[in-house]
């Protein structure tokens, strides 16, 4: 029997990909901010940040992303949207400052998942800074509300 005609190495490479890419939107499944991190990260004027490996763990993360906008204006509609639409599909807990209309900060706790047997809590920040700035974070972990708002809020020494 040939082998080589049961074992294409480009097949095996090509399903390996799409392994790995749907582990990645898995992670954000049914969330409409999910796709914005690929859609602006490589933007110009954007930053992105994903954390990985030793310092998710030391945080009890398993997911960070992040996207750093020095100007939003062309982008805000859209994400307010998919902030609107995924605090509407389950959240457990939001907190938002408005002005006219216009989200200038958000805090969402979304409902829990389970992954691999273990709940992972997700969260959704937003915040819309000086001179049109912003910035989309995305977590999700087993960290609690409280250790979230330690490490947002603490001080340097």
């Amino acid at each position: 029997m040939n082998r080589n005609r049961y074992f294409n190495p480009r097949i095996c490479c090509l399903i390996a990909m799409l392994t790995c890419l749907s582990l990645h939107t898995w992670a954000q499944e049914g969330l409409r901010i999910g796709p914005l991190f690929e859609k602006y990260g490589r933007q110009k004027n954007v930053t992105r940040v994903e954390l990985n490996g030793s310092i998710l763990k030391s945080y009890r993360m398993t997911i960070y992303k992040s996207l750093i906008f020095k100007d939003v204006t062309p982008y805000l509609e859209e994400i307010q949207q998919a902030i609107e639409n995924d605090k509407r599909t389950g959240t457990q807990k939001a907190q938002e400052v408005m002005e006219s209309g216009r989200l200038l900060s958000g805090y969402y706790q979304l409902d829990d998942v389970q992954r691999k047997g273990k709940t992972q809590k997700r969260y959704i920040l937003f915040k819309l800074g000086r001179e049109e700035s912003a910035t989309l974070i995305y977590i999700e972990g087993s960290l609690h509300e409280e250790e979230l708002m330690q490490m947002l809020y603490k001080k340097g020494k």
